[in-house]
């Protein structure tokens, strides 16, 4: 470890090797920036896929002849692509020239077993890095036999075998295939594909950033920028020697869903804070309205069971009845349904999110799924000329209630809750030039209400502005800061108004309370 170096590599028989703090760091603070040793497709489909680029090829190149004009085999989306990275090396073309004939005739999608073989092609031309992958941890004991175990040797293990080999290179065993597999498997991070031109998910591979131990909350912020370079930063204060923790699931999950991915995918159970509280740090990800008392909520008792739906207890809060877990996924499944069901119609997403109300609490992730599908519908309505205004206050009271979730569930600086801060800035301009416009404020009433919306915007860059430029989110930052800038002068126009207009807007506004009183 270096002098400036701001994390360090700790051990202990849970976690095995771990990353911590080598000194105290602020929220916003870098901690590490690492290029990744491999990229490639996560996702198995059929869709052509550019191995330079990193993208699926486009609907209006399918079917047309574009090839890497140094393997003649992988289709590109243009030739030009193929100086986007340096992950498409020669070592493979000539693999896949040698190997065009085999691949073609058993109708093999190349992109299966892209990044095992790029992995694999490590250990001949960079042995330094290869000392580094195989160190990493697999988990093959609890794979064997999985049907993850049985997909991999068919789709990769298999396949890779019965390559022809680089002059020299004997095959590959099976048994370093599958570790390679559940290396990746377990290791690897979730990309997008550059500048998020499709929906495309990538996995990449990284020394250290791998090292950084699970928490459901995490206390880390990533981002990735179209070279796949990676930054980690603290979310929240970290001390010296505490773990640097990354939330290796999704954080708008209910606790059965979460531990069932960790299970399943990364071969542990959590034992965060999260986790182990029934009522998941009164989030309340996983509660289910009592169906007695109608007035406390069901939690899960025992969150160390494998299966929460058949041997754990559920208890209300306010009446102590016990549950069995069949009826709570029971009860979940129809909800399921229903959400799958719901067209993107604000009315009818409103409807159900009231139905739903009756069964299970407001934070429920399967309440959140469908509150974010009414802010897509909220948000094609808000964008027009005259959007109704309680449409406008259904997004505010809406980002303001998920926003509420994420502040528990994500501490600190978090991408989700940038978005949401970002999205609740205008229903809060649009309201309240709407009052003003009918002289129920007076301007320095609207002034306040735009300082709120400031406010809100300035929040949210501080989350966004660590985003790279060419992501979404990092293009949400440019347009929040000219936002900014505009709302700003809007600010000073108002507070420019001459004495007078104020006077005007403030007796009407007394008198109308009269009348109303």
């Amino acid at each position: 470890m270096t002098s400036t170096a701001k994390y360090k590599t700790a051990y202990s028989k849970k976690l095995g090797r771990y990353l911590v703090a080598a000194k105290n760091i602020s929220p916003g603070e870098v901690i590490i920036r690492e290029d990744p040793i491999a990229v490639g497709p996560m996702m198995y489909k059929k869709d052509s896929f550019c191995f330079a680029c990193m993208r699926t090829l486009p609907k209006i190149f399918k079917g047309r002849q574009y090839t890497c004009s140094r393997c003649n085999f992988a289709p590109l989306c243009s030739v030009a692509c193929e100086a986007r990275t340096n992950h498409h090396t020669n070592e493979e073309c000539q693999t896949f020239r040698d190997n065009r004939d085999f691949l073609m005739e058993n109708e093999i999608n190349a992109a299966e077993i892209l990044l095992t073989w790029r992995l694999w092609l490590i250990k001949h031309k960079n042995p330094i890095v290869w000392e580094k992958v195989d160190c990493m941890e697999a988990h093959l004991d609890k794979r064997i036999n999985t049907p993850v175990w049985k997909d991999r040797e068919v789709n990769v293990v298999d396949i890779i075998r019965r390559f022809r080999m680089p002059a020299g290179i004997e095959p590959p065993s099976a048994e370093l295939m599958h570790k390679l597999c559940g290396i990746l498997d377990v290791n690897a991070f979730e990309l997008r594909s550059p500048d998020a031109v499709d929906s495309f998910l990538l996995r990449g591979l990284y020394i250290e950033a791998t090292l950084m131990a699970h928490d459901c909350r995490g206390n880390t912020h990533l981002t990735v920028d179209d070279n796949f370079q990676l930054t980690i930063y603290a979310s929240v204060a970290i001390k010296q020697d505490e773990p640097i923790l990354f939330n290796y699931t999704s954080s708008l999950l209910g606790t059965a869903d979460r531990k069932e991915h960790l299970r399943e995918g990364k071969y542990f159970e959590c034992e965060c804070s999260l986790c182990t509280d029934p009522y998941e740090l009164e989030s309340h990800l996983s509660s289910v309205l009592c169906p007695r008392c109608k007035k406390g909520f069901i939690g899960m008792q025992n969150t160390s069971i494998l299966d929460p739906y058949e041997r754990t207890r559920w208890q209300c809060q306010m009446c102590k009845k016990t549950y069995g877990g069949r009826l709570i996924r029971a009860t979940l499944n129809i909800c399921r349904t229903l959400i799958d069901e719901c067209e993107d119609d604000i009315k009818k997403i409103e409807g159900l999110l009231k139905k739903l109300s009756q069964s299970l609490h407001t934070n429920h992730f399967l309440m959140l799924s469908l509150k974010q599908k009414l802010l897509t519908a909220c948000r094609k309505e808000i964008s027009s000329p005259n959007p109704q205004k309680k449409i406008v206050q259904k997004m505010l009271d809406t980002c303001k209630e998920v926003y509420n979730v994420l502040e528990i569930v994500e501490p600190g600086i978090s991408r989700l809750k940038g978005i949401m801060l970002y999205e609740m800035h205008l229903p809060v301009i649009i309201l309240a030039n709407r009052l003003y416009s009918a002289r129920e404020i007076s301007s320095t009433q609207l002034t306040c209400h735009l300082e709120e919306a400031k406010d809100l915007l300035k929040k949210a860059l501080t989350m966004l502005l660590l985003e790279p430029p060419t992501t979404p989110e990092g293009k949400l930052a440019k347009r929040a800061l000219e936002e900014l800038r505009a709302l700003n002068q809007n600010i000073n126009d108002v507070k420019s108004l001459p004495l007078k207009e104020l006077k005007i807007h403030t007796r009407k506004t007394k008198e109308r309370s009269k009348k109303i009183n």
